[in-house]
Formats: structure tokens, sequence, C-alpha cells
């Protein structure tokens, strides 16, 4: 009886496994790959970045966008269970860096359903497309993510019904935007808080 138990654990442990598509989640990775590479390439070069390093960043936004939508249109949305968690963290740099708003806006619910049901999007994540697509819309966000440096400074863009940020922060697992300020403060070299490890 007791073995009879373990192969039976072990075939679904198996077929688990089996579920992940290693093509699909290695193509996603390496668009992910291209996405970061001329990103370190943008950030590595003189201030500004030549006109050509930001035209090829637009063509690896705008491939990786027609990708990931054949991906979509063809599998669904790759979640944990089709790509692994790699491959929904690539699927969510593609959507965070694309130029295409109205693709962006129609993935937001995929984002949300995997936040909720734990399948690979932080709440981080979620709250920064949320973001992202409010101000492009030239709406107040919703979760403080967006912020500006003036005269070195930390100035977060408008923000809806600022009294309750906090409590909509911790709905999402994230914590309070004056504790984010003292991140992003430390993150660009602004002010030292030494109770926030960065590392």
């Amino acid at each position: 009886m007791n073995k009879l138990l373990i192969l039976l654990l072990l075939l679904v442990s198996t077929s688990t496994f089996a579920e992940i598509n290693l093509k699909l989640q290695k193509q996603l990775l390496l668009m992910e790959a291209s996405d970061q590479q001329i990103r370190k390439a943008i950030n590595q070069s003189n201030m500004p970045p030549s006109s050509e390093l930001i035209k090829q960043s637009k063509q690896i936004d705008e491939q990786n966008t027609r990708q990931l939508k054949q991906i979509i249109a063809t599998y669904g949305w790759p979640n944990k269970q089709l790509v692994g968690l790699q491959g929904v963290a690539a699927t969510f740099l593609i959507i965070q860096h694309s130029a295409d708003l109205k693709f962006k806006t129609s993935m937001l619910p995929n984002l949300q359903f995997s936040f909720k049901n734990k399948e690979g999007i932080s709440g981080q994540q979620l709250a920064l497309l949320t973001d992202k697509i409010l101000t492009a819309n030239g709406e107040k966000q919703s979760y403080g993510t967006q912020y500006d440096l003036r005269e070195q400074q930390i100035v977060f863009r408008d923000i809806d019904d600022l009294e309750n940020v906090d409590q909509r922060r911790s709905a999402i697992k994230l914590p309070p935007l004056s504790f984010y300020k003292k991140i992003l403060e430390e993150m660009h070299g602004l002010k030292d808080h030494p109770e926030i490890d960065l590392n």
C-alpha cells in the first residue's frame, strides 16, 4: 500500500513538472534578456543615450510586444503552471516596457488574477502596471509608484485619495508610502537611511 502511494505521488509530481512548457519559457527568457541587455547599454552609455540606442530599445520593445501577443493568442496568459515563475516575471517585464497602452490595459486583469492566486505576480508589479496605465491616461495613480526626481528630491506624481494610499498599498503587501520614499532616496543616493538595506 505504501509503495502504491509513493508511486502515485511520483506520478503526480512528474505530471506537474511536465505541464511547464520549457520551450515557451526559454522564448520568454530570451525576450527578457534582449530587453535587459539594451537597457543596460543605455544605462552605461553617456548621458543622454544616443539616438541609435533609443531606436534599438524601441524596436526590441515592439518586437517583444508582438511576440507576447502571439504567445497569449496561442497559449493564453503565461501563468506559473505554463512557464514557471521565471516565465511569469519575464512576461511582466515585457508588458511593463511595451509602448502599447491598450495592450497593457488589457493585461491588467491577468496580473490581478495572478497576484490574487499567488501565481508569480507581486504586489509591487501589480501596483507598477496599474499606476503606469493611470498616469499614461492622465489620471491620478493609486499606489504611488510613479515619481520624478526634482532638485534632488523624490516627488510623487498625483495620487488619488492620498489619505487612503497606505491602506491600498497594505492590501497588496506593500510598505507605507513614507517608507517607500526612504527606499527611493536610498536607491538614488539622495539620503542615507541606515535602517534600509538594499543589498
